[in-house]
């Protein structure tokens, strides 16, 4: 059983809670805007604040390349990602708006995505359609509420975008997209995919290489705890 869905042990959540500064005194069930760190992501950023206070942020940059190095490195192996592959950014919209940053959309353009979606992402493509005249194309809904991917699967052959772009887990629904099987389709096609993983990431179990997606954009402060 893979790691990320194997249930946990009573000593594994002791010992998280016990890690876990305010852990003590509530549950905190809010992990999908924030979570609760633990002392030693508090620690290490109080640490860098201080030396960027002493030697300033490029120095202090500098002087902890290798620790930023280790940092880039251990998500690489989270998400099943090449090394060299992980960029950080400010957040999630930033890096999402990274990703989009790197097509020449222009008049025409096709971008597919879905009809639950994360609403800055949605915000983004209603810009770049005003801006670029790219046309948003929203696959419907399958029977059991997520995207269909015969719809999809059609809607490549037929309205052959630029861009697939679909979001893992919608923020106010708890709904769970098939990302694989969208990414199946993409490679058939040949079509750069890109997947937001804000609200799977330390959720559920995250392969890029299983994904087979182009371009990810997460976040480390929900369910990663980072």
């Amino acid at each position: 059983m893979d790691p990320m869905t194997r249930p946990a042990t009573t000593p594994q959540v002791s010992a998280w809670r016990a890690e876990t500064p305010g852990a003590d005194r509530l549950v905190h069930l809010n992990n999908a805007g924030a979570a609760l760190a633990p002392a030693a992501v508090i620690e290490a950023v109080d640490a860098h604040l201080r030396l960027e206070r002493e030697l300033g942020g490029y120095e202090a940059a500098d002087a902890r390349r290798d620790e930023i190095a280790a940092a880039h490195a251990s998500v690489a192996r989270v998400l099943g990602a090449p090394a060299g592959s992980i960029a950080m950014v400010q957040n999630a919209t930033a890096a999402f708006a990274h990703a989009l940053d790197a097509f020449n959309f222009g008049p025409g353009d096709r971008i597919l995505t879905s009809r639950a979606d994360y609403v800055s992402n949605q915000i983004m493509y209603l810009s770049l359609a005003r801006r670029r005249g790219v046309e948003i194309v929203r696959a419907p809904d399958g029977p059991a509420g997520g995207i269909d991917p015969d719809a999809v699967r059609r809607l490549i052959a037929q309205q052959r975008p630029v861009l697939v772009a679909l979001t893992w887990v919608p923020t106010n629904s708890g709904l769970v997209q098939p990302v694989e099987v969208v990414g199946e389709l993409c490679r058939a096609a040949e079509v750069p995919y890109l997947v937001d993983a804000c609200q799977a990431a330390g959720q559920l179990p995250v392969d890029v290489t299983r994904l087979g997606c182009d371009y990810l954009a997460g976040t480390a402060r929900k369910f990663l705890r980072g």
